[in-house]
């Protein structure tokens, strides 16, 4: 830390901050580790005392930023060691909780394999299961997950690799944050996950005079290449490349938008004949479902249920705006020599119409309903 810096009166909101992320985040990376360790009979009063020793912890850091403020005013104590104690006690309790994430994560107990979750539908599956189930799936990525927080969690422990420590853990919890906040993992998660983020950011701002100088004096010792304007052109073509390339082929794929979405089969003919309502348990040809993916990707799908990948049919689509003409591109009987079918579409409304192809020598009708997504 800057010596100088924490010698210089602070401002009681400072004082609060620093109170209340080493208090309150310190009470919590207990209750993190003796909680679970409570019997079984106590379960009940798990969440109550829980909240009680936040809230206490809440109530205590109020109460010590105010008395170290009016004290350091009336020059009554050592206002530099408040601080060192309270930026010690934050840099060990976040050592102590991310360690614990690492360790869980190594261990096979934070992502665990989930029964459940295994066997249920995505679209059944909320924000934490979808969480638990996409980090899950790779062992090694959980692995090296764990040891970054580890490794972050044994820098932090040490004055001299405290901002190593900060830098390496920031972009992993920041992006744990971002997932708790819009992954909906719940309220206490994300909360600690706040006070843990704002923590290493505190952390980092206490040598914020370190890092400006750095960058500040850091100069590539590589020779320039070309004139000041030909760089200045080419940064600018950097951007503007990406940003005209991917707004063209998101406009372009956008033109079928009107077809986007999971379309069921009402009714289905096949060489003037009406295929029966339960054909599809024996033909995978009685379709169901028909999904309408962007980037021209359409799937039949004859189970109505669910989509079942290896029952269905794979085949790409062309849609021409300007002639409103759809084409579907099948596979089934060579991938290097495909089928260009077109179909004649009738009857279109938002959320309905008739199809007719020919496929496999047979004409199929298809009358289709789009389903809410």
């Amino acid at each position: 830390m800057n010596l100088g810096q924490t010698q210089n009166k602070r401002k009681w909101v400072s004082k609060f901050i620093l109170s209340f992320l080493a208090i309150v985040g310190g009470v919590d990376s207990i209750l993190h580790i003796i909680l679970p360790l409570f019997p079984y009979k106590l379960n009940q009063y798990i969440l109550p005392f829980g909240m009680s020793s936040l809230v206490t912890g809440i109530l205590f850091s109020l109460g010590l930023s105010i008395y170290w403020h009016r004290n350091e005013k009336n020059n009554k104590i050592d206002s530099q060691k408040y601080f060192i104690w309270l930026t010690t006690i934050l840099r060990y309790w976040l050592a102590l909780y991310l360690a614990t994430f690492g360790f869980e994560k190594l261990f096979d107990v934070n992502f665990a394999f989930s029964y459940h979750i295994e066997d249920s539908l995505v679209n059944t599956l909320n924000g934490q299961e979808l969480t638990w189930k996409y980090y899950g799936y790779s062992y090694t990525l959980t692995v090296i997950i764990g040891l970054i927080q580890i490794i972050g969690s044994v820098l932090l422990l040490f004055r001299r690799t405290t901002l190593l420590g900060v830098i390496t853990l920031i972009p992993v919890q920041l992006n744990i944050l971002l997932i708790n906040i819009f992954y909906g993992i719940g309220p206490l998660t994300t909360f600690i996950s706040i006070i843990m983020v704002f923590g290493l950011f505190y952390l980092s701002l206490e040598r914020k005079e370190d890092i400006i100088a750095f960058f500040s004096s850091y100069k590539s010792k590589l020779p320039s290449v070309g004139t000041n304007t030909v760089r200045k052109l080419i940064r600018f073509l950097c951007i503007l490349i990406p940003f005209a390339f991917v707004f063209y082929y998101s406009y372009d794929v956008r033109k079928s938008k009107k077809y986007f979405g999971k379309w069921k089969v009402e009714k289905m003919t096949r060489n003037g004949k009406i295929v029966s309502e339960k054909a599809w348990e024996k033909d995978t040809l009685a379709w169901k479902l028909l999904y309408f993916e962007e980037r021209g990707k359409l799937l039949f799908c004859p189970n109505p249920n669910m989509y079942i990948d290896s029952a269905s049919i794979f085949m790409k689509y062309h849609y021409d705006k300007d002639k409103n003409i759809l084409k579907v591109i099948s596979y089934e009987k060579s991938l290097q020599k495909p089928d260009t079918i077109p179909v004649l579409i009738s009857k279109f409304e938002d959320k309905s119409m008739q199809w007719k192809m020919i496929f496999n020598r047979d004409t199929i009708q298809m009358e289709l309903r789009k389903e809410n997504h």
